[in-house]
């Protein structure tokens, strides 16, 4: 008898673990569930990162008001009004990941030298998500960047340059056995940049006067953001502007972090669900509003008191008016408005950046023939209209050459390498029996920074020397040859921050060795 009732309680007791088992695993679900949504919240998303650009407004930019901002892409755009800035950086916190630190010469951002010159420091600005203080970018990435960029210099007075004198990492991040790594890396990456023949130690002297480029950071919590308060009247004292010591021979590099450090990435103290590192990964939240849209629309998109459904149906309205702008200026615009700025390369070669969605009318082929011989477009949704066919173009080698790869897609990047001999085909007659009333040709991709650089580089390496000048015999060919080409289009292109992917330039590589 009292085996059967121990046997009903113990039936009962499972069943109502059980039970409850399926209520914690279901509440622990609807939890996360409404974390993925909070997360993923335009209000939550926009309202962090007004937030951080507060931090930057009322405590960075007061202590060191003399330097630029220079908001590293893509993440550090949303947090920076256009019109507090005029350059940018691309610096990937990839290059900072232990055990693949690196000094890249597909991002050498040596657009910042004269800029860093000028103004004697510079203010780079991120974010990062969860479980970080510092972005990889800021605490390793850039200060590898600077120790590389020091030792150079100094090696034109120094024999053997002490790396302790040159790198500079925040302790509080990275640990002394990852900061030794690093050093024992440094020398390497040196001989990588001075491969490239670019820049030597007498160029670094000069540029920065025997400065060594030295890394400080600031992030929500920095001491030295502290302010002062009156201790008789509690008044928080006017902060003062930081300057340099004058017993320090050093160029300030300012690494700001903008977001705090919120358990598991979220706070709701202020009236919305704070989101740490809120504009990374922009795709998956913002249904096509970017870092420009938002700034140009502020009043409305920063407005806490709407909800989620009235941000979502506002940004519907601005991309489709952007779409209609488009269209405007497709058919009314400049060369240059519809082609992003148009960068003349060589005297046979120019750079554009096509818009997604473009419909290449008759009028606007007219433009382009007055100025271009040849046009290349890779891009999987650009189209030419129907009606700008003719008789002189139903050939095999039309005037404008539409190839369906998208940059950015590694797809896209790999299958470039089966397309460029159709490419070298086409552009041939350009470079045989040339004389001036033949026109340059206009290369073009959807970002103007991936596949049509690679595309440039394979015409640079093979139909020019290394000092650009035009050579009917094949040059020498190799790895280095590319970087070298590839490091003199960066340099050249001062306002773009050029960034072949790698799988693009393998696709190089592969055709031209």
């Amino acid at each position: 008898m009292v085996s059967r009732l121990s046997k009903r309680y113990r039936s009962r007791v499972q069943f109502s673990i059980s039970v409850m088992d399926e209520n914690i695993y279901l509440s622990l679900s609807q939890i996360n569930k409404d974390i993925r949504k909070e997360n993923k919240s335009v209000r939550n998303r926009l309202q962090s990162i007004l937030l951080d650009n507060k931090f930057l407004q009322d405590r960075v930019i007061p202590i060191f008001p003399h330097y630029p901002l220079i908001p590293n892409e893509r993440c550090g755009l949303w947090y920076c009004n256009p019109s507090s800035f005029k350059q940018t950086s691309y610096f990937k916190s990839t290059d900072g990941h232990v055990n693949q630190w690196d000094f890249s010469t597909r991002r050498l951002n040596f657009h910042l030298l004269e800029t860093i010159r000028d103004n004697k420091g510079i203010i780079i600005v991120d974010s990062t998500r969860r479980g970080k203080k510092i972005p990889d970018a800021l605490s390793k990435t850039v200060p590898i960047w600077c120790a590389v960029l020091n030792t150079l210099m100094l090696q034109e007075t120094e024999k053997n340059v002490a790396i302790d004198k040159v790198l500079y990492l925040p302790p509080e991040t990275v640990p002394k056995s990852e900061y030794d790594m690093i050093k024992r890396k440094i020398p390497e990456l040196v001989a990588k940049l001075q491969k490239l023949n670019i820049i030597d130690s007498k160029n670094l002297n000069e540029l920065f006067m025997g400065k060594l480029l030295r890394p400080i950071w600031v992030h929500p919590g920095s001491s030295l953001l502290d302010h002062s308060v009156d201790y008789f009247t509690g008044e928080v004292q006017e902060y003062e502007a930081w300057e340099t010591p004058e017993d320090q021979n050093i160029i300030p590099i300012i690494l700001c972090t903008v977001s705090y450090q919120a358990q598991d990435g979220m706070d709701k103290r202020y009236g919305f669900t704070y989101v740490q590192g809120a504009a990374d990964d922009h795709e998956l939240w913002s249904f096509g509003l970017d870092s420009n849209m938002f700034w140009a629309h502020i009043e409305y998109l920063g407005d806490a008191s709407y909800s989620d459904d009235q941000l979502h149906d506002y940004i519907m309205d601005l991309a489709a008016a952007k779409l209609r702008n488009q269209c405007y200026i497709q058919d009314k615009g400049s060369l240059d408005e519809v082609f992003g700025n148009i960068d003349k390369i060589t005297n046979e070669i120019s750079l554009g950046k096509v818009s997604s969605g473009l419909t290449i009318n008759k009028n606007l082929k007219q433009k382009l023939k007055s100025e271009y011989g040849k046009v290349i477009i890779f891009s999987n949704s650009v189209t030419v209209a129907e009606d700008t066919d003719d008789e002189e173009e139903s050939g095999t080698d039309p005037f404008i050459s539409i190839y369906k790869l998208q940059s950015g897609d590694k797809k896209s990047s790999k299958a470039l390498r089966s397309t460029f001999p159709r490419i070298h085909g086409e552009i041939q007659s350009l470079f045989t029996n040339r004389d001036e009333k033949i026109k340059p040709m206009l290369i073009c991709c959807n970002t103007g920074t991936d596949m049509s650089i690679g595309v440039i580089l394979s015409i640079l390496c093979t139909k020019y020397t290394e000092e650009w000048m035009l050579t009917s015999e094949l040059p020498d060919i190799s790895k280095l040859i590319v970087r070298k080409h590839l490091t003199k289009l960066i340099s050249h292109l001062k306002g773009r921050n050029v960034n072949p992917s790698r799988a693009t330039l393998n696709s190089v590589n592969s055709f031209l060795m």
